[in-house]
């Protein structure tokens, strides 16, 4: 099956910009030294000055001869020469700013001596400035492999491996930087490494790992006699340390070091200045951990007294896991009480009580905290806690009334992804919220607004009710239209298009999408949008028969915008699918030759050149477009199977026909076109068995039931003797290329007459 029917898949290149670690190494003073040699020389023999020549004594004239060492050179010899004569090619170009030049004289020095650390250095110093981040950690870890001893190469490529996401090859490269002979254990850069693999060992879900290492901070943290700290390292450290601290305790809790936990969270409290109630929140967590729950209630309730609120909804929680433990869950909602009295502008403690009273059956007590806690505000957090109650209270009407004011708070609705996500999948409650929606809609004025209707058609967009999705998409509109405020009218409608568009089309209504666009385009407001407007409009037109119409609109947006390659693609598009191929040819062939630099549309326009010609019967035409487009892209799986195609169905070049196609379904297992390519050729071989497992595989996928693919099955069938099976897939296929738009008379011809031999 040939690929370019399907709709076209647009490429995207994602260009990523690495930060680069430059890894710097300190040039020494220019010599002859070779690079490679490590450690001290003799010094040479002093030798005699050498004399110096005049012209008047001949020398100019004089036969250069060539050098001829005393001794010939062995190959091992000639390599280190090269290898030196390039490296100091590399250092000269260096000094005149030719870096790419000398990364280039670089690498031809590292042929000549593979095993040179000095050559690896200057390497990866350019490439990491050169953003050839790759190269760089290949040049970096050959450099390690050379000197397992340098712990500052494996930590810098460590952190570059770090700040690329890639925290398993860091942290191997920082524990071999730790545990390397050459280095201080007690040294500030020891320290710091340790810090680091803490850090990402937590990252990789490694707390025992991560808290072996964060004993190294805190006991070079509170013992700094024991190190021999650099004054810049301490700073940098003491600079944080009240956080570390309480990280190096969490992490000292999470792995039972419970003495040093208290140790850890003791020095935080003291770097707190004066907060008691930090520490013994943290203690309480102690507390907790061994068990001792009277005493962590205690602890924790010190954090309450001071009204802290730094640890959020957990202080709360972490109250109801204390209490529960305890056995006594019934004082849960109690003492959560007296804390919210004291405290009454603690909004998030108020949530959590709300939710309390929610979860044990207190609807009116919950609504009422939640709505005087939210106050006059539009707090995203508290509405999507209301909404969460009435959610599962089934109260429709205030559920439609917080979907409004979540809506327009701006990011609200990313805000209660989870709780649409589980709504949408609750038909009792979808069918609950339309049907209390349609009454609310009738009333004067509407109970349902812009906001709450576009929310509603969202819903039942996604619980697959696409009729009252698109009844409310359309109120939604009109409400907008009729707003009292400019940005509704125009940013609101454009954003409820955008979404009811996208349902006319899934549902193949183009004719109500085309009369939605035409309204959109007219909009004085949405004037900036007119191009894409036009765009879409003329596509619509297109898809629901009206090529005319949509030549019309096409060359309006054209007009408009004479240099917008899109328009230029979607004229020869129109006529494409109008089965218009005289003129499509000719609008094609434009394309190419007005925009020779746009490769992706360029690609399609001959991918739909070439199918072109094979519908108008000039299949040698349609060959050579694809066999010119493979010599120059010749692993492209889309060409390699329709070409394969093409070569299948005419029955030639099938061995490389079979060939080309595996290339296309390599990249794609699961590609329709291609098992159908790939069944057509094996049933052209007479291999029908083989045949129709391909055939079956792409029947069952999403639009497999498409009428060709069916004809081949069914083909595949009738070789088999499955004269029934066969019989009933060209009934489906027939069914199928009847209803299509537009119809393909030539396989419909062909089915008819499979079905009355």
């Amino acid at each position: 099956m040939s690929q370019f029917s399907r709709t076209p898949i647009f490429r995207a290149c994602l260009i990523l910009l690495l930060a680069a670690y430059v890894m710097t190494t300190g040039q020494g003073i220019l010599s002859a030294k070779m690079p490679g040699k490590k450690g001290g020389e003799k010094d040479a023999q002093k030798q005699k000055a050498p004399r110096v020549f005049s012209l008047e004594e001949g020398i100019a004239d004089d036969v250069v001869l060539p050098f001829v060492p005393a001794t010939p050179r062995t190959p091992v010899d000639q390599k280190e020469i090269d290898s030196a004569a390039w490296y100091m090619t590399g250092r000269m170009r260096e000094a005149r700013n030719d870096f790419i030049g000398a990364y280039d004289a670089y690498k031809k020095a590292m042929e000549y001596n593979p095993n040179s650390i000095e050559i690896y250095r200057v390497l990866i110093r350019l490439a990491s400035g050169l953003d050839k981040t790759e190269e760089a950690i290949e040049y970096a870890q050959k450099a390690v492999e050379l000197d397992p001893e340098d712990y500052e190469l494996m930590r810098k490529l460590g952190l570059h491996m770090a700040g690329q996401g890639r925290f398993e090859e860091a942290v191997t490269f920082l524990k071999k930087a730790s545990d390397s002979p050459s280095i201080d254990k007690k040294s500030g850069v020891y320290v710091i490494i340790q810090h680091d693999q803490a850090n990402l060992y937590e990252r990789l879900g490694k707390k025992e790992e991560a808290a072996q290492c964060w004993e190294v901070v805190f006991r070079a943290l509170t013992k700094p006699e024991e190190f021999t700290f650099e004054y810049n390292t301490r700073s940098q450290l003491e600079a944080k340390q009240g956080k570390l601290y309480e990280r190096i305790g969490q992490s000292f809790l999470e792995t039972d070091r419970l003495k040093l936990a208290v140790d850890a969270f003791n020095k935080a409290a003291d770097s707190q200045k004066g907060r008691p109630g930090i520490l013994k929140y943290h203690l309480a967590q102690v507390y907790f951990q061994s068990k001792q729950y009277q005493q962590a209630l205690d602890s924790l309730q010190s954090y309450f007294d001071e009204q802290l609120q730094s640890k959020g909804r957990r202080a709360y929680e972490f109250l109801t896991e204390i209490l529960t433990a305890l056995n006594r869950q019934a004082d849960v909602i109690p003492q959560l009480e007296k804390l919210a009295e004291k405290d009454r502008f603690n909004r998030t403690l108020h949530y959590y009580l709300a939710e309390q009273y929610g979860e044990n059956d207190r609807f009116d007590d919950a609504e009422k905290t939640y709505l005087e806690s939210i106050g006059e505000s539009s707090d995203t957090e508290g509405l999507a806690g209301l909404l969460s109650l009435y959610q599962k209270n089934q109260k429709y009407a205030k559920i439609i009334e917080t979907l409004s004011k979540i809506v327009q708070t701006g990011d609200g609705v990313q805000r209660i992804q989870s709780n649409l996500e589980r709504m949408s999948k609750d038909p009792e409650l979808v069918k609950g919220l339309i049907a209390e929606a349609e009454k609310l809609k009738k009333q004067d004025p509407p109970g349902v607004d812009v906001f709450s209707a576009f929310m509603i058609a969202k819903l039942a967009s996604e619980a697959d009710r696409k009729a009252a999705a698109s009844e409310f998409y359309q109120f939604a509109m009109d409400a907008a239209a009729k707003h009292e405020k400019p940005q509704i009218r125009g940013n609101w409608t454009l954003l409820i298009l955008q979404e009811y568009s996208q349902l006319l089309r899934e549902e193949d209504k183009y004719g109500e999408l085309a009369v939605l666009l035409q309204k959109a385009v007219e909009n004085p407001l949405l004037a900036p949008q007119r191009i894409n407007l036009l765009y879409f409009l003329a596509d619509a037109r297109e898809r629901n028969g009206e090529t005319e119409a949509a030549i019309k609109v096409n060359e309006e947006a054209r007009q408009a915008a004479p240099k917008f390659p899109l328009l230029d693609y979607q004229h020869a598009w129109i006529y494409y699918h109008s089965h218009d191929w005289e003129k499509a040819i000719v609008q094609m062939q434009n394309f190419i030759k007005k925009y020779p630099e746009q490769k992706e549309r360029v690609y399609q326009v001959k991918m739909m050149l070439s199918n072109t010609y094979v519908q108008q019967g000039e299949i040698g035409k349609g060959e050579a477009v694809l066999e010119e487009m493979l010599a120059d892209d010749p692993e492209n799986p889309s060409i390699n199977n329709d070409l394969g195609y093409l070569y299948a169905d005419q029955g030639k070049n099938l061995e490389k026909a079979e060939k080309m196609i595996r290339i296309a379904l390599k990249s794609e297992p699961d590609n329709m076109a291609y098992l159908d390519s790939m069944g057509w050729v094996l049933f052209k071989l007479e291999r029908y068995q083989e045949a129709a497992e391909y055939l079956e595989k792409a029947s069952k996928l999403p639009g497999g039931g498409d009428s060709t693919i069916l004809d081949h099955l069914a083909d595949c069938y009738h070789k088999l003797n499955k004269t029934k099976e066969a019989n009933e897939l060209w009934k489906k296929a027939l069914e199928e290329a009847q209803q299509s738009s537009p119809a393909d008379p030539k396989l419909i011809d062909q089915l008819q007459k499979k079905l009355n031999q």
